[in-house]
């Protein structure tokens, strides 16, 4: 009897991104596609195309002035705070790759207001974990802010 379920290849998927990466190439430039570039940007960010995220993100704000907010939104859109804090980070990153100070900002604000709640909910051990993730998404300054703050507030 043959397995029903067919296993998910990784190579499919960068497949796939590229293939949707020309698509959205040989689009009509403006506005409208504004959306759908800021969903491939963090798509490709999944994947750690980095050339495709910046190539993405950049034609994202050459198509519309109000592209920032619609590629902070993709970024920041995440339910789990463990995931939102990461998602921060890689906006942090994309900040960084693409010359926008702006993203950088957002990103570590955002964390900062919401990371001491994140780890002051967990056990001690757990918050060592929490404050290592936090440390290696980042920097060392970050987490050890984070540290102070939620042992003021014991």
């Amino acid at each position: 009897m043959r397995n029903p379920y067919k296993p998910v290849n990784p190579d499919q998927r960068i497949r796939d991104l590229r293939k949707a990466f020309k698509g959205i190439q040989k689009g009509e430039p403006g506005a409208e596609r504004v959306p759908e570039l800021a969903e491939f940007v963090r798509m490709a960010h999944d994947e750690r195309m980095i050339n495709m995220v910046m190539h993405a993100a950049n034609l994202c704000l050459d198509e519309d002035p109000d592209a920032p907010a619609a590629l902070i939104a993709v970024y920041t859109s995440d339910e789990r705070p463990a995931d939102r804090l990461h998602s921060y980070s890689d906006l942090h990153d994309l900040g960084g790759w693409i010359g926008r100070p702006d993203f950088k900002e957002t990103a570590v604000e955002r964390a900062r207001s919401e990371a001491p709640a994140w780890v002051a909910a967990a056990d001690p051990s757990e918050q060592r974990i929490r404050l290592r993730d936090l440390e290696s998404w980042f920097g060392r300054e970050f987490a050890d802010d984070v540290r102070d703050e939620v042992e003021r507030g014991k």
